[in-house]
């Protein structure tokens, strides 16, 4: 893990200089987000449960992974995490690109040795009557391997996946990576859940982590926001793991141009076709990232070109959307931001007012970005820091914003002027430190959520821009 650090320091100063690398590292090396965290698999007990949970439908989950001349621990792996599902109703489809017989003969070994081993044990097969065909635990003729003809790329391996798959639902699973055993159980929940509530889930994605080439250690765990449809804008924050409506993902399908940020594309069209509501959130760690030599995760200049990829899909999404704006990388790779063609309110009718921090003596944040209990997560950050996963660095929908740094149409600052009982102030320079202080902390907090609360009702959105600051 070290030389992936200095690795990505040493590329971050190329890009950046030398003042903004030490920043990093100094952050790198002090702030320690990811200290004490394990990941903790379900009890034996609670995955008992799981496989016999009466879900009111079980659709048939279709697992995408592509393959190219992957290591055979990897996949053997991949399909251990595969095989200890606790929900029974998926199929796995691997789409084998490769020159040789690798991954074919792995396939092969490994599904001789799983049931040799299963036939010794004496395991009883348990039967699942479900909405397609009867299906069984354990059963490796759910695992459907397709020799591809030529390689023609990801985007084009991934469609021929695609039009191999039979499922309901479809979910991508990169061919060194590995699936938590509750994963699919999670997914069928979240769907199951948002039936129910009138509004069944089109495309659903998970929390992560990483793990080490021996997929024994894990480390960043990614915590995931609800859907946060300026945070989508900075960067594909939904990532892994991604269950998408098969007839959704058929219909928009992978397109070659974008290869290396193909997923964001697939999402980023998704999420323009699609009501919001349609979007689940499964606030747990389902999917392990697998870190190794070659591997985006561990060290992210292997595959520059996909961060370019990514601006270039975000950049069609904006065509596509109407919004007038240009695409542009950010310090940080696979991280974006947009240069809009005029003012950002005037761009953007959906967004109603656009804050950012207030920075304290001590040059931390000291409020800014507020939850639904007023708290700021940034809080006590020091300001030239990006946080964990670098998320205090970019644009972001707000539940509500400190009224210091905001600005509002012009409609809209009478509202602004009788909920916090002070002038408002147009200009950023002109939110000096005594204009800061003025009121208490605790008024500032509670006129700042009235004034947010005021402005979503109105159906607008609020957007936290880490670039306006002012000194408190």
């Amino acid at each position: 893990m070290m030389n992936q650090n200095i690795l990505k320091t040493w590329n971050y100063m190329k890009r950046n200089g030398v003042r903004k690398a030490v920043g990093a590292a100094y952050e790198r090396l002090t702030a320690h987000y990811d200290t004490g965290y394990e990941y903790q698999a379900p009890p034996a007990e609670e995955l008992v449960k799981q496989r016999e949970f009466p879900f009111s439908q079980r659709p048939l989950i279709s697992i995408l992974v592509p393959a190219y001349e992957t290591e055979a621990a990897f996949l053997s792996a991949l399909l251990d995490s595969v095989m200890e599902q606790t929900y029974g109703n998926w199929e796995l489809i691997i789409a084998d690109a490769s020159r040789g017989k690798q991954v074919e003969d792995c396939v092969a070994e490994w599904k001789a040795a799983y049931e040799e081993k299963q036939g010794k044990a004496g395991n009883p097969q348990k039967d699942i009557k479900t909405n397609h065909d009867l299906i069984k635990h354990g059963d490796t003729g759910k695992i459907k391997y397709h020799k591809l003809l030529k390689n023609e790329g990801i985007s084009a391996n991934s469609n021929q996946a695609v039009s191999f798959a039979t499922g309901d639902y479809i979910g991508l699973l990169d061919h060194d990576d590995l699936l938590t055993p509750d994963a699919l159980f999670e997914m069928v929940k979240a769907i199951c859940e948002g039936a129910e509530k009138g509004k069944t889930p089109r495309l659903l994605y998970s929390d992560e982590d990483k793990c080490d080439r021996s997929g024994s250690y894990y480390y960043e765990q990614n915590i995931k926001t609800g859907f946060n449809f300026d945070f989508l804008l900075s960067n594909n924050y939904i990532c892994h793991f991604l269950v998408m409506e098969a007839s959704l993902m058929c219909s928009l399908g992978f397109r070659p141009a974008y290869d290396g940020a193909q997923d964001y594309d697939l999402i980023l069209r998704a999420v323009g076709r699609i009501e919001e509501e349609e979007i689940a959130h499964v606030g747990r760690v389902l999917y392990h990232w697998r870190c190794h030599e070659t591997s985006t995760s561990a060290n992210p200049a292997s595959k520059l070109y996909a961060y370019e990829a990514g601006r270039k899909a975000l950049a069609d999404f904006l065509e596509t959307e109407k919004i007038p704006g240009t695409a542009e990388h950010t310090e940080h790779m696979g991280f974006y931001k947009i240069r809009y063609d005029t003012d950002i309110l005037e761009a953007r009718a959906d967004i109603g007012m656009v804050g950012g921090s207030v920075i304290n003596r001590e040059n931390k944040i000291e409020s800014g970005i507020l939850l639904r209990d007023g708290r700021c997560p940034f809080r006590g950050l020091p300001a030239f820091f990006s946080g964990p996963a670098n998320v205090a660095s970019v644009c972001r929908d707000a539940f509500a914003l400190d009224a210091r740094t905001v600005f509002l149409r012009e409609d809209d600052i009478p509202l602004f002027e009788e909920i916090l009982k002070i002038p408002y102030k147009e200009k950023l320079k002109e939110r000096d430190t005594a204009y800061c202080n003025q009121l208490d902390e605790g008024i500032w907090r509670q006129r700042s959520m009235e004034l947010s609360e005021k402005i979503r009702e109105r159906g607008r959105r609020l957007l936290w821009n880490p670039e306006i600051r002012v000194k408190r």
